[in-house]
């Protein structure tokens, strides 16, 4: 019956390897691609964007400046009040410190006329006694030679006390 026939068969197989990955080094800005083949004459399209990070971060450092800027200012104003006020009491106290003085030195000044005043005093009373003293004294010498020294020894001792509690009494009344 019959015969056969021949077969004919072709198998061809193509393999592209590529490998997708890229090694890394510093401080990994970059963009890696992983598990991505592109075949022979074909292209592959990345766009790469930062969301807006860098407008973001460029906004925020100019109003972390100008936040800065305000924070100063601020401080400034706040030293220089401070300053003023601390000037202000400076100044006060010092007036005041003054008028202390010169109430101080006036009463000093007043103290000395009226010890001045209590000195003088006693120099003229003590005068007076020391005459009244003397002319006692002579009376007294008068006296003893008409027989009544003994009457007049006890006036004298009197009046020499009297005299004493006298000057005693002004000096007394200078010390205050």
């Amino acid at each position: 019956m019959g015969g056969g026939g021949t077969t004919q068969s072709t198998n061809q197989t193509y393999n592209t390897n590529t490998s997708g990955s890229s090694a890394i080094s510093g401080d990994n800005l970059g963009t890696v691609l992983a598990g991505v083949n592109v075949g022979k004459g074909a292209s592959l399209n990345m766009t790469t964007t930062d969301h807006g990070a860098v407008r973001s971060s460029t906004e925020l450092g100019k109003k972390a400046i100008e936040a800065n800027a305000e924070t100063l200012n601020e401080a400034f104003d706040f030293g220089k009040d401070a300053l003023k006020e601390s000037s202000n009491a400076a100044q006060k106290a010092m007036a005041e410190n003054s008028a202390v003085s010169r109430a101080a030195m006036d009463n000093v000044r007043k103290n000395s006329a009226d010890t001045t005043a209590a000195v003088k005093a006693m120099a003229t009373q003590s005068g007076e006694n020391a005459r009244a003293a003397l002319a006692m004294a002579e009376n007294t010498a008068s006296r003893s030679q008409i027989g009544a020294a003994g009457e007049m020894s006890k006036v004298a001792i009197a009046v020499a006390i009297a005299l004493s509690l006298g000057v005693a009494i002004v000096a007394m009344k200078g010390a205050k």
